[in-house]
């Protein structure tokens, strides 16, 4: 352990396109309280990175803290260790990327280590985005399905909630469709067999990218996430595979799923909710492989070229 670390997601039960899992909150030595999340913890100067609910970066001496959070920041640290061990474990390989050109964006490779396939089929390819834009450390959540199902991963930085600010937003579109081609190239897959996904707001843009970029999207694996509402049940939605997984206390979630579905619906798309134990978070891999292993099954007809 050395050096910068990198970051995890995020939560908000009233808006849940603006969700982030990690969003939690803080109590200094001052007694001063703020809701954020942790992005970086320097072990050698001891200079905690937050990221409060505002989207403000704040810097911190660990010693501004109070016991329970600077032992919280402990867990934060070991929890990425664990991950890397259980990659170890788990086998494959994780690499870091930054496309080039106007729009540089670092993104992570999961490749999981299984055999040559004898037909030499290249393998499925799942795109994540999380509420907190901290792709490379959320990865590590994904590749227990990953490997147990042989599908590539690809893990965005950057791309992160923003309230559905329209400059941010029209700022991320320009940045994905730029490195979207780029990222193809570079990284092995079967072009009929591209989903995207991620837990909350990453969900919900998946669902948009899905319509906005024009690709012959295979499905979306969508974890506590939603359309965004009335304003986004006018776009073109392709002709896809959408997994649902919600916890059964994810309130938020469940009472949009009903109208998502009849949007999905009106473009052919075929649904399938798959349902856990908990709140707004992420699923557990059981659930997730499983809900992988559905949208993986058929490859539906007369989808969209690119």
């Amino acid at each position: 352990m050395k050096g910068l670390i990198p970051v995890i997601a995020s939560l908000c039960l009233i808006n849940i396109a603006i969700a982030n899992d990690q969003m939690r909150n803080w109590t200094f030595a001052s007694e001063e309280k703020i809701q954020a999340e942790i992005t970086d913890f320097d072990e050698i100067t001891r200079i905690v990175t937050l990221q409060s609910s505002k989207g403000k970066t704040l810097k911190l001496d660990e010693s501004k803290f109070t016991a329970i959070d600077r032992a919280w920041i402990l867990q934060w640290v070991e929890q990425y260790e664990e991950a890397q061990a259980q990659l170890t474990k788990i086998g494959g390989t994780i690499t870091r990327y930054t496309t080039t050109g106007a729009f540089a964006t670092t993104y992570s490779v999961y490749v999981p280590a299984t055999e040559p396939d004898a037909n030499d089929a290249k393998p499925p390819l799942l795109f994540l985005f999380h509420p907190g834009g901290n792709g490379g450390r959320v990865i590590y959540r994904y590749i227990e399905t990953a490997a147990a199902l042989g599908v590539t991963l690809v893990s965005f930085d950057h791309f992160k909630n923003t309230d559905n600010n329209p400059q941010r937003e029209s700022e991320m579109l320009q940045r994905f469709t730029a490195i979207l081609p780029q990222i193809e190239a570079a990284v092995p897959h079967d072009e009929k067999r591209m989903f995207m996904g991620g837990t909350s707001g990453g969900a919900w843009r998946s669902y948009h990218y899905s319509a906005q970029v024009p690709r012959p999207w295979a499905g979306i694996l969508a974890s506590g996430g939603w359309l965004g509402g009335e304003q986004w049940y006018d776009l073109p939605y392709p002709r896809m595979r959408v997994a649902m997984v919600n916890g059964d206390k994810d309130y938020a979630a469940i009472r949009v799923m009903k109208k998502d579905t009849e949007v999905l619906h009106r473009a052919d798309s075929v649904v399938s909710v798959h349902a856990f134990e908990g709140g707004h978070q992420m699923p557990p891999p059981s659930v997730l492989t499983k809900a992988l292993r559905w949208l993986l099954e058929t490859e539906l007809p007369n989808q969209a070229a690119p």
